[in-house]
């Protein structure tokens, strides 16, 4: 009886040893990623607000969504944006429907220019998505079609220094392969304006 009460105990402080010397394996390799990163200039940045792009001869809001990591000055990421505007029309009269339109992709960026108010930054995105003529009362997906956006922009962010910053770019999007009746790719391309705000957290030199 003595013998077995005597197993038990050495077996719960075996597990427990083990278990310590788990739990200071994993600090150990999360100070080693830390040093490693330390000094290497990695951060993440991400960007909530809205896009007044061109929609159907109009400037229509599209809600967007950017996260990317950052190394020194350049960057790599993803980008969401959907349509926010209600647009409608006259597809088959004399029905009406609403246009949903959703895209995401990835972005690229580099930083222009630096100071201690104001940077700037040069960004590509290319994003894939669908576009789709809804009809309003059943919610029933009359047409859609797949879509492909190249987009271009210059970003400018104001207060530099903190890790929430204001956002605004400037740019150009130009939509590809649009196959919705009524509808073709010029109406969604030109010149389209962004402002939102950004979190910014980065191990950068200047």
């Amino acid at each position: 009886m003595y013998k077995c009460y005597f197993g038990i105990i050495i077996c719960f402080f075996q597990h427990l040893i083990i278990a310590q010397q788990s739990d200071s394996l994993a600090k150990s390799k999360a100070q080693n990623i830390i040093r490693f990163l330390e000094n290497k200039y990695f951060g993440w940045t991400a960007f909530t607000g809205f896009d007044g792009a061109p929609a159907m001869g109009n400037l229509k809001k599209q809600m967007r969504l950017d996260v990317a990591l950052t190394h020194q000055r350049v960057s790599l990421g993803m980008t969401y944006t959907f349509l926010m505007d209600e647009l409608k029309q006259y597809v088959i009269f004399p029905k009406m429907y609403r246009l949903r339109a959703q895209q995401g992709g990835i972005i690229m960026g580099i930083r222009a220019f630096h100071s201690k108010w104001i940077n700037g930054y040069f960004k590509t995105a290319f994003l894939w998505g669908q576009m789709i003529w809804e009809d309003p009362p059943t919610k029933e997906h009359a047409f859609s079609s797949k879509s492909e956006c190249f987009k271009p922009e210059f970003e400018i962010t104001i207060a530099p220094k903190f890790w929430l910053q204001l956002s605004a770019k400037l740019g150009y999007q130009k939509i590809l392969n649009v196959n919705l009746p009524s509808l073709n790719s010029n109406d969604f391309s030109g010149i389209f304006y962004s402002l939102g705000l950004k979190i910014n957290l980065r191990n950068e030199k200047y």
